[in-house]
């Protein structure tokens, strides 16, 4: 039994001789591909990695609304992280089987956080981008501060926009938009286009009524009705439910909340008023994130379409 023990022992010792899974498991949760560096199989490593940034540019694309649809965003997304649970438990197994420390050029810690370091950078590249575009309305992962779109949107909730919808499309009524607000240039509002350029547009006893003809409009949070004040300048809160008839001005919209209660919107001339049309940022697709599990990936852009 002695003689057995003697020659477990060494046989433990040599085995413990080989990179720690501890440690390249450590170095992959930091950066993809630098467990793999540390193993000494840098090429499997950088491949990775390079796998994981294509995978998080789609993810990007899909936030930016150009991939934006919420089917799209969770594949993006389950991608990244399994490719990143992939490559960590594929170095952390390789390190498990190896028993010699690899005598590459590299197997330097120096070396370590100098790829670490530049993994950081191309990794702010994206990111930079990424606040430069949510700052300038570009990057359409956006959320509802506010109730004025309820039931649609409920307040809290994320949604997706598609950012290239109205650049070679006419906005049409009953679509959901993001649009830089008519009257503040440095805020983004969501509201529902009700009537175009050149409609007639009122709201008699909470329906909203464009030319002539009422709409149907199942979406809407109804508002008891309420006269509009003459004077706007003195009202507290949004305009009343009723408004008289309204002309949208030639290269506007009409835009409403679909909680008519609470909602600032067109029906508002002083804080808010007609949107202009090259104020239109994107159409709203669907939801991509809520406390209502079974809310996800509910499409909001049109009425129509489910």
């Amino acid at each position: 039994m002695a003689s057995s023990l003697a020659e477990y022992a060494p046989t433990q010792a040599e085995a413990r001789r080989g990179p720690s899974p501890l440690v390249a498991a450590l170095l992959t949760v930091l950066t993809p591909g630098l467990g793999h560096l540390y193993i000494g199989q840098a090429r499997r490593g950088i491949t990775l990695f390079v796998l994981v940034m294509i995978a998080d540019t789609l993810l990007m694309f899909a936030m930016m609304g150009v991939l934006a649809r919420f089917w799209m965003f969770a594949t993006c997304l389950l991608l990244l992280l399994a490719l990143w649970l992939f490559i960590l438990i594929d170095a952390t197994t390789r390190a498990y089987r190896m028993h010699d420390i690899p005598d590459q050029g590299y197997n330097r810690w120096p070396v370590y956080a100098g790829a670490f370091v530049l993994a950081c950078l191309v990794f702010a590249a994206p990111c930079l981008y990424a606040i430069h575009a949510r700052a300038s309305g570009n990057l359409l992962w956006m959320n509802a501060v506010t109730a004025s779109m309820e039931p649609t949107l409920r307040e809290g909730e994320y949604f997706l926009a598609d950012a290239t919808y109205y650049r070679n499309r006419a906005p049409s009524r009953g679509e959901v938009a993001v649009y830089v607000h008519p009257k503040s240039p440095d805020l983004h509002y969501i509201k529902r286009i009700v009537a175009m350029e050149g409609d007639r547009v009122a709201i008699k006893n909470g329906r909203t009524i464009v030319n002539g003809m009422a709409v149907e409009e199942p979406y809407v949070e109804a508002a008891p009705p309420r006269p509009m004040l003459a004077d706007t300048s003195q009202a507290r809160g949004p305009a009343g439910a009723d408004m008289a008839e309204v002309r949208v001005p030639p290269g506007h919209v009409f835009v409403l909340g679909d909680n008519r209660a609470i909602s600032v919107d067109s029906r508002d001339p002083v804080a808010h008023g007609p949107v202009p049309m090259k104020n239109l940022i994107g159409r709203v697709t669907d939801i991509a994130f809520s406390r209502h599990l079974p809310r996800l990936g509910r499409w909001i852009g049109t009425p129509s379409i489910q």
